[in-house]
């Protein structure tokens, strides 16, 4: 069996009692700095780890973060983890550990008893409702939390999120330019408990309301963030909306069934129909052919800067943006070109 080191036989190592060891790991008291460089060299020797949990237990800083993410049945689309991953990361560097809890909103509870209990510090929620209930029971309960998305009353609560009528405009704008004026958005209606997912409501909203303001005619097409409704969505498209010459798709999975449902049967991307994803990580844009067009998704900065801000909060560090828009790049590939004359 691989032994793993002790604080013990650190404090061993380096000359000091355990309590130093601890000390000198989580900065909750001055120590020597001859000290601090004898235990940090005991921790490298003997590849030392501890456990998360151990100093929360001891009377410590918790030093882990739960990110609530309540999948349901519509599970974690791949575009989500980029989000996560992110997260994950700058949690580490910054010396905590990142939780996922894929759970539904009646186990709530059992977070607020972790981070009551010092084991979990703060908690990083996705998948935000414009009405929250979970936002609502972590505000009452005095739990630190922060924000991937937006409620309705943004002003209340820190978070990062995507800018989503930029995002639009700029997807909307690039399309008027190739002379597209009959346009179709591909959108979810996600719901969890009677209430509508506020980056589906948000991107509906913000794609609708410039295009009139611009002159462009919209038709919505519902699809669930998978390839076989992203297929039907495209048959329905075909069938009922004719002269329709372009498709902005929110859903990356979806999309990409669009496109190969286009290649099915027979219709030419982007000759006949052009297509930018605005939801699509950069490392799926070639599940289809052609190559996706797209407004990047800085989901990865996004996640991180979600985890600085709580993490911020955390440790009493203030003057930090807690309150991020995010954008992205628009990026030019293979399925979007000028209107046919």
């Amino acid at each position: 069996m691989l032994y793993m080191a002790t604080r013990a036989d650190v404090a061993k190592l380096a000359g000091v009692s355990a309590s130093t060891v601890s000390y000198a790991l989580s900065g909750v008291r001055s120590i020597k700095p001859e000290t601090r460089e004898r235990v940090l060299s005991a921790v490298a020797e003997l590849d030392y780890h501890p456990h998360f949990a151990a100093g929360a237990l001891a009377g410590g800083k918790a030093k882990a973060l739960a990110l609530h993410f309540p999948g349901g049945k519509y599970g974690i689309a791949s575009s989500v983890l980029e989000y996560m991953t992110g997260a994950a990361n700058a949690a580490r560097e910054r010396g905590y550990h990142l939780i996922l809890w894929p759970n539904e909103d009646t186990q709530m509870n059992e977070i607020e008893t972790f981070c009551k209990s010092g084991l979990i510090g703060g908690v990083l929620l996705m998948e935000i409702r414009l009405n929250d209930d979970r936002v609502n029971f972590l505000t009452e309960s005095g739990v630190p939390c922060t924000l991937i998305g937006l409620t309705s009353k943004p002003d209340l609560f820190k978070y990062v999120d995507r800018d989503f009528e930029l995002v639009s405009q700029k997807a909307i704008d690039y399309l008027f330019e190739l002379g597209h004026r009959q346009i179709a958005f591909m959108n979810n209606e996600r719901k969890y408990k009677g209430v509508k997912i506020g980056v589906d409501t948000r991107f509906q909203s913000a794609i609708v309301k410039y295009s009139k303001k611009i002159g462009v005619k919209t038709t919505k097409l519902l699809a669930l963030n998978e390839a076989a409704s992203g297929r039907n969505a495209f048959i329905e498209l075909r069938d009922k909306h004719p002269n329709v010459t372009a498709l902005i798709g929110v859903n990356d999975l979806a999309t990409s069934g669009f496109i190969s449902a286009a290649n099915e049967f027979g219709v030419n991307i982007p000759d006949e129909l052009s297509v930018i994803s605005l939801n699509t990580p950069d490392n799926q844009v070639r599940m289809a052919w052609p190559p996706l067009t797209t407004i990047t998704v800085p989901a990865n900065q996004m996640g991180r800067a979600a985890a600085d801000i709580l993490i911020d909060q955390l440790e009493g560090i203030t003057g930090s943006n807690n309150q991020q828009l995010w954008v992205g790049d628009l990026v030019v590939r293979g399925t979007t070109a000028p209107v046919r004359s």
